[in-house]
C-alpha cells in the first residue's frame, strides 16, 4: 500500500473540497459533499472558465469562493482536496496542475485519453506524496465490494464474466465529438472493465479483441470487447452510446454458483447469488436523500466515493485498495488497445501535451435549478 506523509491540517477537520467544472457530474458532487457532516467535508470552492457559472454554484451550495480560472483555485492554499469534473481531455493538464500545487485530487473517469498520460500523472502524485484517485464510482458501493467477497468464496471457479451498459447518448455532444473526448469506449467501458477486472484480477488480459462501429466523426458509438488470459480468465464485454434497451446487467458465471448484479450496475444497490439450491438477494439502499437536484442515476452513491478519499487521506494513502492506480492502468491499456483495434485516435487533440482547446465547451454546461437567494443562477 502506498503512503504519504500527512498534511499539515489536523486529522480532525473537514476536507476542503475545490471543484474544477460547473457542469452535471460536479452538481451531483458538491450535492454529495454537502450532504455529509460538516465535520468531515466541506464544499469550499468553485472553478470554471466561465466565472458566472462558479459564482452560481458558490452561491447554491454555499461554497466560501469561486473562480474564473483553474489555476486560482489550484493556487488556494485552504483547498486540500480537488473534484475534476470537467470534460475527458481537459483531464490530463488539469490533474497536473492541482498536483504541482500540492492538491490531492479526485478526478473523474476517464482519467484521461491516453493511458501514458495516467502513468505519468500516477508518478507525480507519488512523488509529491499525493492522494490521487480516478473516480470510478462503481468500485466504492457496497453491494460491489459484496460481489468480490462472493466471488472469493461462494462461486467456485470463475468460468467468465459479462457486462453490458447502454444509454442513449446520440444528441449529447461531449459523447459524439472527437473534440470532446466523445466515444464509447471513454464514456463507457470504464464501468465494464472494472467490473471484469474487479473479480478476474487486474493482470492484463493475454488477449484482446474488439470491434466498433464509429459515427461520422470517428469516434465509436458501439463497440465490444473480448478479453482472455492464458489461465482460462475470460470477460465478455459490451457497451453502447446509441441504444437504451441494453440492460445494465453484470454477471459472474462460476463453477458453483452465477453472481448476478441486476440493472444500473455501475450504481448498484442490490446483489443476487444464484445456486442450484436457491437465490439470495442483498439489498443495499442508498445512504441518503439529497437536498439538491442531481442528474445521474443513484447520484447519492457518490458517497461511498467521498467518504473514501476521507478515509484515504487521513490514513496517509496515496491510492485507494478499492480502487488502486494499478487497476486505472490496467482499464486504460485495455482502453488503448481496444481504441487502437477500432481505429480510433486521440493524438490530435494535444499539442506538446497540452489539449488544444473547443469552441463548443460552453454548450456543455448544463442548467440546474436556482434557488430564488442566487440572482444568476442558471434555470
Amino acid at each position: 500500500m502506498i503512503l504519504f506523509q500527512l498534511t499539515t491540517y489536523a486529522r480532525s477537520a473537514p476536507l476542503r473540497w475545490g471543484f474544477v467544472g460547473c457542469g452535471r457530474i460536479t452538481n451531483d458532487f458538491a450535492a454529495v459533499i454537502d450532504a455529509l457532516p460538516d465535520t468531515d467535508h466541506t464544499v469550499f470552492a468553485f472553478a470554471s472558465r466561465n466565472v458566472s457559472r462558479a459564482d452560481d454554484y458558490a452561491c447554491r451550495f454555499g461554497a466560501a469562493k469561486s473562480y474564473g480560472s483553474y489555476e486560482a483555485l489550484a493556487k488556494d492554499p485552504d483547498v486540500d482536496v480537488v473534484y475534476i469534473g470537467t470534460i475527458n481531455p481537459t483531464h490530463y493538464e488539469i490533474s497536473k496542475l492541482m498536483l504541482a500545487n500540492n492538491k490531492h485530487v479526485l478526478c473523474e473517469k476517464p482519467l484521461t485519453l491516453i493511458g501514458a498520460q495516467a502513468a505519468e500523472i500516477f508518478k507525480i502524485a507519488e512523488s509529491k506524496q499525493l492522494f490521487f484517485q480516478e473516480a470510478i464510482l462503481t468500485r466504492f458501493f457496497p453491494a460491489t465490494i459484496r460481489m468480490q467477497d462472493f466471488a472469493k468464496t461462494a462461486v467456485g471457479d470463475i468460468r467468465l464474466v459479462t457486462a453490458y451498459l447502454g444509454q442513449n447518448s446520440a444528441t449529447s455532444l461531449r459523447h459524439v465529438r472527437k473534440q470532446l473526448g466523445g466515444g464509447s469506449v471513454k464514456d463507457r467501458s470504464g464501468y465494464v472493465l472494472q467490473h471484469a477486472l474487479a473479480v478476474l484480477g487486474n493482470d492484463l488480459p493475454d488477449k484482446i479483441s474488439a470491434v466498433g462501429q464509429l459515427n461520422n466523426e470517428t469516434v465509436d458509438s458501439t463497440a465490444a470487447i473480448e478479453l482472455q488470459w492464458k489461465d482460462g480468465r475470460m470477460a465478455s464485454l459490451g457497451f453502447s452510446l446509441l441504444t437504451t434497451v441494453m440492460p445494465a446487467e453484470a454477471n459472474i458465471y462460476g463453477s458453483s454458483a452465477t453472481i448476478k448484479m441486476p440493472d444500473t450496475f455501475a450504481r448498484p444497490t442490490a446483489v443476487q447469488l444464484i445456486n442450484s439450491a436457491n437465490t439470495t438477494i442483498e439489498n443495499y439502499p442508498l445512504p441518503t436523500v439529497l437536498d439538491h437536484r442531481t442528474f445521474l442515476a443513484n447520484a447519492a452513491g457518490m458517497i461511498y466515493e467521498a467518504q473514501e478519499v476521507r478515509r484515504c487521506i487521513l490514513a496517509g494513502l496515496l491510492e485507494s485498495p478499492l480502487l488502486t492506480h494499478k487497476d486505472s492502468l490496467t482499464i486504460l491499456a485495455i482502453q488503448d488497445e481496444v481504441l487502437k483495434q477500432i481505429g480510433v485516435s486521440y493524438d490530435s487533440l494535444y499539442a506538446n501535451g497540452v489539449f488544444v482547446g473547443s469552441s463548443l465547451e460552453p454548450e456543455l454546461q448544463a442548467p440546474v435549478l436556482k434557488p430564488v437567494s442566487c440572482p444568476n443562477f442558471y434555470h
